[in-house]
């Protein structure tokens, strides 16, 4: 009854609209990374040319992060939502119709440049609704949803298969269904373009990872977890001896870690030291990566691995964004946004093509030695930096 209470009508809508807008946002990503993962598998593709593919849209979402604050403050917010919800839903459409692995390279920048609009608006709406005592439980319920939508994109694969049109078509039309909560949130959204040097430059950005490495460093490692896992997981499980099937299951299985442990871990996070949380979940990936190549002969100890890494690893991006929101508010906020989205953009281009050429090089475990190199820099670099966060 007090948490209702602390939470006015316009606060609600405009948390459901966020809501509704980063579960699709999760679902384009882990619709997409899978199948057209395993399509380009069956065509022949090499390793870095699938993670090139995946690339394209990771170089969108981070651009987006620097163009679209400079957009919000022109146009608004739910209109940006609703354009790129039905572009996303119409490009679906278009993949079948040329399955060509370099056209898609460019198709996909476009795809993930309505991903990248989804991701940004809803992080603005959501910080900016959430009570500031209550954000870190928000965060994390807002987090849940992001991990639903990683959950439905490889259910909906294994319901419907990667063959034919049947995929793209049942994608176009989940997607569809952010809109709705959007329409009916449309005058309670964050007026930005009252928000003087709101838009996040450059500048912002470097600034940013300058002043605050800690959150902006982990939301980048969480970006080359996730783009490295959905786009790469599947070719790693193929090239191990495992099946589409398999594939499929271990990454609905991280998906459902992080449903199980987002509200958990948004209550800890309002509670406990986040930099130490922060160091944990990076501490998790090291373990992980040792992990996945000892089970991958084994089943079960395979799907364990993978959904205890799935629940912990998403700490990175829920601790960050709840650290974030408690820093900064307004003007600030919207470029703290921008260079938080920019971050995951970062890590999200460098993984796909870097963890395919680890692949390539070292068949087929090369993938996770990587990811451990980088979750262990991560973790020196909080122990070596003076305490920030």
């Amino acid at each position: 009854m007090t948490f209702m209470a602390a939470i006015t009508p316009q606060q609600m809508r405009g948390m459901i609209s966020a809501i509704a807008a980063i579960s699709i946002f999760a679902f384009g990503l882990s619709l997409s990374y899978p199948l057209f993962s395993i399509l380009l598998e069956q065509m022949g593709t090499s390793a870095l040319l699938i993670g090139l593919n995946g690339a394209s849209a990771a170089l969108a979402i981070l651009i987006g992060g620097l163009v679209l604050p400079h957009l919000l403050r022109k146009v608004s917010l739910p209109l940006v939502m609703v354009i790129s919800t039905l572009g996303m839903a119409a490009l679906l459409l278009v993949f079948p119709l040329y399955p060509d692995p370099w056209f898609w390279l460019g198709l996909r920048f476009f795809f993930g440049l309505t991903t990248a609009a989804l991701f940004v608006c809803s992080e603005i709406w959501i910080v900016s609704a959430a009570p500031p005592g209550r954000r870190g439980l928000i965060i994390g319920i807002y987090g849940l949803f992001l991990s639903l939508g990683f959950l439905i994109g490889p259910l909906v694969l294994k319901l419907l298969g990667t063959e034919g049109w049947l995929p793209f078509i049942g994608g176009a039309l989940v997607s569809l269904c952010a809109i709705p909560p959007v329409l009916l949130a449309w005058r309670d959204s964050p007026n930005l373009a009252e928000e003087s040097g709101s838009a996040a430059s450059l500048k912002d950005v470097f600034a940013f990872f300058r002043n605050d490495p800690s959150i902006l460093w982990a939301v980048t490692l969480f970006g080359v977890i996730e783009f490295g896992a959905m786009g790469l997981f599947p070719v790693w499980t193929l090239r191990a001896g495992g099946d589409t099937e398999l594939a499929l299951t271990l990454i609905a299985l991280l998906a459902a870690g992080n449903v199980v442990l987002q509200v958990p871990l948004g209550w800890v996070g309002d509670n406990f030291d986040r930099r130490r949380l922060l160091g944990l979940c990076a501490a998790a990936t090291i373990i992980a990566a040792v992990l996945f190549p000892a089970f991958s002969a084994t089943q079960w100890p395979l799907w364990l691995t993978a959904l205890i890494w799935g629940g912990t690893v998403v700490g990175l991006y829920t601790f960050s964004l709840n650290e974030l929101g408690s820093r900064y508010s307004g003007a600030a906020l919207a470029r703290g946004t921008g260079a938080f989205t920019t971050a995951y953009g970062l890590g999200a281009l460098v993984a796909p093509p870097v963890l395919g050429v680890a692949i390539d090089i070292r068949p087929p475990h090369g993938m996770f030695w990587l990811l451990g190199m980088a979750a262990a820099a991560y973790v020196a670099m909080l122990i070596w930096r003076p305490r920030r966060v």
